[in-house]
């Protein structure tokens, strides 16, 4: 599987040299091994969006702000 949902993600696997009944061996050419290691990407990261703080619910002392905030992908 790939190591992240977005981008920057690597998939790993398992690469042996063998013979052709299926055990250990040590005769493989190691320039024509295979890689073991790939990067995989999904597309970009969930970023977070925001808008502008609103008005002030106050017009002196201990009012509050507010502003939409939403995770996009």
């Amino acid at each position: 599987q790939c190591s992240s949902t977005c981008e920057g993600g690597f998939q790993r696997r398992v690469v042996v040299c063998q013979d052709e009944n299926g055990y250990t061996a040590n005769n493989c050419d190691e320039k024509s091994k295979p890689m073991e290691q790939r990067s995989c990407e999904s597309g970009p990261c969930p970023q977070w969006a925001y808008g502008n703080w609103g008005e002030c619910t106050k017009p002196c002392g201990a009012g509050t702000r507010t502003r939409l905030v939403v995770c996009q992908r």
